[in-house]
C-alpha cells in the first residue's frame, strides 16, 4: 500500500521492539518488501529483507542459466542494488525446492556474490540462507545445523531452518554453531500443523524451546491470528500472540533523540490534529506508524493493567495509547500501576520532556494522578527514577533538576479546541552530567494510586532544547503531507504477500 487504503482493518504488526529482523516472504522470484512496511520497521531499529527463491523446474532452468552464462555477479549486483535502491537490509535466499538436485557449486558461488554484494551496497546488511540444499546439491531439508549445509552458513549471515525441528536437532545446531549460535534461526510455524510443538495463542513456548539453546526464532505465518481468528478483536488477539518472556526478545534501545510519537498505528475510522477531527473518512497507511509501546496486551501490571491502541479519538493520527488500571482483575496482585513504553540508552544531559493525555473517565476517581517516568542510571550503577506528574518527584540528592516549562502549568491549558487533552511540559536537567552523568534506560508512566484509573496518551516528545524548533518544523512538514495524501484510496488492494519475522 504504497500510497494507503480505505479499509483500516487490513493486517498490521506494532510489535517492533521485540524482534530483531522482519522478512517480507512471498513464493515470486523476486520479493521487494513494501515502503510502508520498510518505514514501519525502520522506525524501531528493525531491519527488513525481501526474497529472493529459485525453486521447481522454472528455478532450475533459470539456476542452468546462471551457470551457463556466468551470471552469478551480475545476479549477485542486481539484488544488491534493489535493495541499496528500495532501503531495505538485504536477503533471505531460498533455493532448490522441488528441483530435486541442483549444481551445489553453482549455489555457493551465487550466495557468496550475493554475500559480497549486498555488504558493499547496504551497510549493516543481512543475507540468510534457507536450509533446503545439502553441500553436494541434493535438495533435502535438515532442519538443524550440520556438516551437511554448513558451508552455506559460512558463506552468509545466518542459516533459516525449516519447521520439522526437535530438542536433539536444536541441541545438535548449537555446538555446530558454536560463537555463531544466534545466526540459527529456527523456523516457528504459527500455524503448527503436524508440529512437535505449539501454535496459535502457545507460539510463546516454541520461542522459550529454541532461545533456551541460544539460538533465534523466526515466526513463520503470524498472519494466522488474523485469518483465522476474529477481525474484531485483532488488537486484543495480536497482543495475545506477541507475548513473549522479556528473556526471549530483542533489547531494542532507543539511543538517539528526538522521540516522538503519537501512538498511531497506521490506521484509523478518522483522521485527527490536535484532538480535533480534520478528515472523516477511514484509512490504513503503515508509512503513517508512529512509534509503538515496548509492553502491549491486557495482561500488564500483574494482569491488573492493559495497554492497547484505542481509535474512537486520538490526539494526532488515527488512534493512541489507552493505559487502563483495576485492581480488581488480581487482588492478590502487589504491582504497582507501571507501564513501560520504551527501553533507551542515552545521556540524560538536558531535556525537554512534552506529553499530552486525557482522563478516559473524568468521572473516575479524583486525585489519579498520570504521571511520566524516567528511570536513569548513574555511573556507579544505581538505578533512580523522576516522576513528572501533577507534582515533581526526584531524588533528594540534588543531581537533577526538574521544572515545569514557564509556557504551561502542571495541570496544563487544554482550552476548547483542545477537547480534554492536557499537554504538560517539562525541563529536565542533569546536574552532574558529563563522565559521571545519569543514562536513560526506560522510560514509562506510572498511576498515582493503585486504584482504578484510565487515561489515554495521545503524544509524547522527549528532545534536547535545541531540537525543538527543528521539531516544529519537522511536524509542520508532516501535517502538510498528512493532509495531502494520509486518506488513502479504497480502490488499491493487498498484493496477497504474506510476512515472516525474525
Amino acid at each position: 500500500f504504497i500510497h494507503g487504503i480505505g479499509k483500516p482493518d487490513s493486517y498490521r504488526f506494532h510489535h517492533w521492539q521485540i524482534i530483531d529482523t522482519f522478512v517480507y516472504y512471498s513464493r515470486h522470484l523476486v520479493t521487494i518488501p513494501p515502503p510502508g512496511w520498510i518505514t514501519a520497521a525502520h522506525r524501531h531499529g528493525v531491519k527488513v529483507l525481501g526474497t529472493f527463491m529459485l525453486e521447481s523446474r522454472q528455478g532450475l532452468k533459470i539456476l542452468n542459466k546462471i551457470e551457463s552464462s556466468n551470471l552469478s555477479c551480475k545476479v549477485a549486483s542486481q539484488l544488491a542494488r534493489v535493495a541499496a535502491l528500495s532501503r531495505f537490509d538485504g536477503w533471505l535466499i531460498r533455493m532448490g525446492e522441488n528441483m530435486g538436485k541442483c549444481p551445489g557449486h553453482v549455489l555457493r558461488h551465487l550466495l557468496t556474490a550475493i554475500t559480497s554484494e549486498t555488504h558493499r551496497y547496504v551497510p549493516d546488511s543481512l543475507v540468510i540462507w534457507h536450509d533446503d540444499v545439502l553441500s553436494d546439491g541434493r535438495v533435502k531439508a535438515q532442519n538443524e545445523l550440520n556438516g551437511s549445509n554448513m558451508c552455506f552458513f559460512n558463506l552468509c549471515d545466518g542459516m533459516l531452518l525449516s519447521f520439522d525441528w526437535n530438542e536433539n536437532k536444536l541441541r545438535n545446531s548449537a555446538i555446530v554453531a558454536g560463537r555463531r549460535k544466534s545466526d540459527v534461526y529456527v523456523a516457528i510455524d504459527v500455524y503448527a500443523r503436524d508440529k512437535c510443538y505449539s501454535g496459535g495463542y502457545d507460539t510463546r513456548k516454541a520461542v522459550e524451546i529454541v532461545r533456551g539453546y541460544g539460538l533465534s526464532a523466526a515466526i513463520f505465518r503470524a498472519s494466522w491470528v488474523y485469518e483465522t481468528q476474529n477481525k474484531k478483536a485483532f488488537a486484543e488477539n495480536q497482543c495475545l500472540l506477541w507475548t513473549f518472556p522479556d528473556q526471549c526478545c530483542s533489547e531494542w534501545r532507543l539511543s538517539t533523540l528526538p522521540l516522538a510519537t503519537t501512538f498511531c498505528q497506521g490506521f484509523g475510522y478518522k483522521l485527527y490534529r490536535e484532538g480535533q477531527v480534520v478528515k472523516p473518512s477511514a484509512w490504513f497507511n503503515l508509512s503513517k506508524q508512529q512509534l509503538q509501546p515496548r509492553d502491549q496486551g491486557s495482561s500488564l501490571c500483574g494482569g491488573n493493567g492493559s495497554a492497547m491502541v484505542h481509535t474512537a479519538e486520538a490526539y494526532d493520527g488515527g488512534g493512541c495509547l489507552w493505559l487502563q488500571f483495576n485492581p480488581n482483575r488480581v487482588p492478590l496482585s502487589n504491582v504497582e500501576p507501571y507501564f513501560r513504553l520504551f527501553g533507551c540508552d542515552f545521556p540524560l544531559g538536558s531535556l525537554t520532556v512534552s506529553y499530552t493525555y486525557k482522563n478516559k473517565d473524568p468521572c473516575s476517581l479524583a486525585g489519579q494522578d498520570f504521571a511520566l517516568t524516567l528511570k536513569v542510571r548513574r555511573a556507579a550503577g544505581k538505578t533512580e527514577v523522576l516522576s513528572l506528574g501533577t507534582t515533581i518527584a526526584v531524588p533528594p540528592h540534588g543531581n537533577y533538576m526538574v521544572e515545569f516549562d514557564i509556557t504551561t502549568n502542571a495541570d496544563g491549558d487544554p482550552g476548547p479546541a483542545k477537547h480534554l487533552w492536557t499537554t504538560r511540559t517539562y525541563r529536565v536537567k542533569d546536574n552532574m552530567k558529563g563522565v559521571g552523568g545519569a543514562i536513560v534506560e526506560e522510560i514509562g508512566v506510572t498511576l498515582g494510586l493503585n486504584k482504578l484509573g484510565s487515561f489515554l496518551l495521545g503524544e509524547l516528545v522527549v528532545e534536547r532544547p535545541e531540537d525543538k524548533m527543528a521539531r516544529n518544523q519537522a511536524m509542520k512538514r508532516k501535517l502538510d503531507d498528512c493532509s495531502s495524501d494520509s486518506g488513502p484510496s479504497s480502490e488499491e488492494e493487498d498484493d496477497g504477500k504474506s510476512e515472516a519475522t525474525l
